[in-house]
């Protein structure tokens, strides 16, 4: 047997297996942990031994490992890694692969897209330090199972947190700091700070833009190459004097405009990745791009790359982020020790199912009622009348998701027709800010028949409008700029909630579900069969779904 074992340390630390070339499993930490994004210097041993035992192997299988880590430079922890990896496990010597951060980001992307050929962009906030400064973008090119990097941009060291004014308010900013070089990114985390969101809220940010307007006009910024320059003063300064011409206070200012300096850094972003985009396409002609890093998380940027550059196909992983790294360090290694491999993945359901056994002695742990439903037709078909009469859906089938994104497996589903669901749900549930958008999952023969899509959207990394004639109908995924986040489900990827699908079409005229992640505020997305039934009981969730059973709380 080949098997290789990859492993990310760092946020959104997790764990990989690969064998004979096919993808077994993939596990983010925080699945297991309950923490989010489970940040650490130590190794997610939590993680790597759930997933032997999922696969039934043992750390003694391991044929080698590859392991990445983010913002180290030097020896000195690879070799501390290493020791610990082996203390841990008391096993004999396995051959220990370092990965740097942006390679294992595009090893993750490439060797999942299926493409022979393609151009690779890495976009993060940081990754590895090269002497004395940080990774934030890489372009690569790969042909025929071999990835050379061809250009890469670097990053001064970031100065304390980016909560701290000093890297996001320009008054508190010293001269020092306003001309340090930061990533793409890293630039978009600033203005999310600024806006008085948190790291990682990045995604509240991207919300909140469709509904403002860009202050400041970029249309025209074209970055021929990684050798642009975007500084910690860059928007800052420029809403610095548009604040001053206006006579009110900082705080005053940002409140009232919050909307239009969401949009502007948006619209900065999709500008100024576009253009390398194009001129990188102009020098490495290329029908197929993969990107990854957390930048492309951002689901209104990545549209519009299919729709502005002359590209035919593009991939992203679903996990896009950090917790795609241990998948790239897995590949990596695997390559190291074996040589080239067409690999194998099934995306992007990679994580953990449990037995019916297990899901039963949880619910009875719990003494709630419940009905198990033998018949997958008439399950679907109940289910369906649920979320028709409005009934808000816990629902748990299959392996977890990889990636951030609840694609349908770990989801709260509800009715996407009815005008004052995103209301109920905010209320009831996820307490969420009310500028922020439901996603819709559609039947995948349907999705370009309701929203203005270039490519198909299976994960739901690409956000483009509804079409006119269905906005009126899909008012819950219509954001208020007309986009919806897609994830486009296909009866072979999986029949159930394919099934399910088509049996909401039948009572409400659309193959669509508004799907959310299941979870709460500040938590992750639950995992197990008692995550999902602990998470049940204190929302205001009305019906639980786990595999065959339906489950209740009176």
């Amino acid at each position: 047997m080949k098997i290789a074992l990859g492993i990310h340390v760092g946020h959104d630390r997790g764990a990989c297996i690969i064998k004979d070339g096919k993808v077994l499993a993939a596990l983010s930490q925080e699945r297991i942990d309950r923490i989010k994004h489970s940040q650490s210097i130590e190794i997610p041993f939590e993680t790597i031994d759930s997933l032997l035992k999922y696969c039934n192997l043992t750390i003694n299988d391991i044929s080698c490992i590859g392991l990445s880590h983010v913002a180290i430079e030097g020896e000195a922890v690879k070799n501390m890694h290493c020791r610990d990896f082996f203390n841990y496990y008391k096993c004999e010597y396995i051959p220990f692969y370092f990965v740097s951060h942006h390679d294992a980001h595009a090893y993750s992307s490439y060797f999942s897209s299926g493409f022979n050929e393609s151009l690779v962009f890495v976009a993060d906030g940081g990754g590895d330090f090269i002497d004395g400064k940080q990774e934030s973008e890489t372009i690569y090119i790969a042909k025929d199972g071999n990835i050379q990097k061809i250009d890469k941009r670097l990053q001064n060291m970031a100065v304390r947190h980016m909560k701290d004014p000093i890297n996001h308010l320009y008054p508190f900013m010293p001269t020092y700091v306003q001309n340090l070089e930061m990533s793409l990114a890293r630039k978009y985390s600033q203005i999310t700070h600024l806006l008085g969101f948190k790291s990682g809220e990045e995604g509240k940010t991207m919300g909140l833009a469709s509904y403002g307007k860009s202050i400041i006009n970029y249309s025209n910024l074209n970055f021929n190459n990684l050798s642009f320059s975007t500084k910690y003063s860059d928007i800052i300064k420029e809403l610095n004097a548009l604040l001053l011409l206006s006579n009110k206070r900082y705080k005053d200012y940002i409140k009232e405009n919050r909307a239009d300096i969401a949009k502007t850094v948006q619209s900065y972003i999709e500008n100024a990745v576009i253009s390398i985009i194009k001129n990188y396409l102009k020098l490495y002609p290329c029908k197929n791009l993969c990107l990854s890093g957390g930048l492309f998380l951002n689901c209104l940027t990545n549209h519009k790359i299919i729709e502005n550059c002359n590209l035919e196909n593009i991939f992203i992983l679903p996990a896009s982020g950090d917790d795609g790294q241990a998948l790239g360090s897995a590949y990596y290694a695997y390559l190291q020790q074996f040589g080239k491999t067409k690999f194998n993945i099934n995306l992007p359901y990679l994580g953990l199912s449990y037995s019916d056994d297990k899901i039963l002695q949880d619910i009875k742990t719990k003494n709630l009622k419940y009905i198990k439903y033998d018949n997958d037709q008439l399950l679907a078909s109940k289910i369906a009348e649920y979320i028709k009469s409005d009934k808000i859906i816990a629902f748990v089938r299959g392996r977890s998701e990889f990636g951030p994104r609840a694609l349908c497996h770990r989801s709260i589903l509800a009715n996407p027709t009815n005008p004052n669901m995103k209301d109920i749900l905010n209320n009831r549930v996820k307490h969420r800010e009310e500028f922020r958008p439901f996603a819709p999952t559609v039947s995948f023969e349907d999705q370009f028949k309701y929203f203005d899509l270039k490519v198909p959207s299976e994960y739901m990394l690409f956000a483009t409008t509804v079409k006119k004639e269905f906005r009126s109908d899909l008012c819950a995924i219509t954001h208020v700029d007309n986009t919806a986040r897609i994830q486009a489900i296909s009866k072979e990827k999986d029949p159930f909630l394919h099934l399910l699908l088509k049996e909401m079409e039948k009572i409400t005229g659309y193959p669509i579900l508004l799907n959310t992640s299941f979870n709460v505020a500040g938590q992750p997305i639950v995992e197990s069969p008692l995550d999902a039934l602990n998470t049940f009981l204190c929302t205001d969730i009305d019906l639980l779904i786990l595999e065959n059973y339906i489950i209740f709380k009176s």
